[in-house]
């Protein structure tokens, strides 16, 4: 990070069938882990200010909102059990750029 210059990082839709970017969110922060796109539209990443969040996939609109109380800097992954989806993510934060630290593992059940 360059302390003269703006920080930020983005969330980016590609639509894969044109290569065109479907819709893009600016974060405040720049983004560290990855994303994961469920089959039913869901989009979730999280920041390293501690946001985990789902957004349509579709339109980028932010559904839903997790304080993980340190940075999410881990992709999220997905797994069911006996048919209930659920997903999990680290929150963990990063030295490198100084994210609040944290040690948690989180899960979410997905309706």
């Amino acid at each position: 990070m360059i302390a003269t210059e703006e920080s930020f990082g983005n969330v980016t839709a590609v639509d894969y069938n044109t290569g065109k970017i479907a819709w893009q969110k600016k974060t405040p922060l720049p983004m560290m882990g990855g994303a994961l796109t469920t089959a039913g539209g869901l989009m979730f990443t999280g920041e390293g200010d501690g946001w985990f969040r789902a957004y349509d996939a579709k339109t980028g609109d932010v559904l839903w909102s997790f304080f993980a109380g340190a940075g999410v800097n881990a992709p999220p992954a997905s797994y069911s059990v006996d048919g209930k989806q659920y997903i999990v993510v680290g929150a963990g934060g990063n030295t490198q750029i100084d994210f609040k630290r944290g040690n948690n593992i989180i899960a979410f059940t997905v309706d």
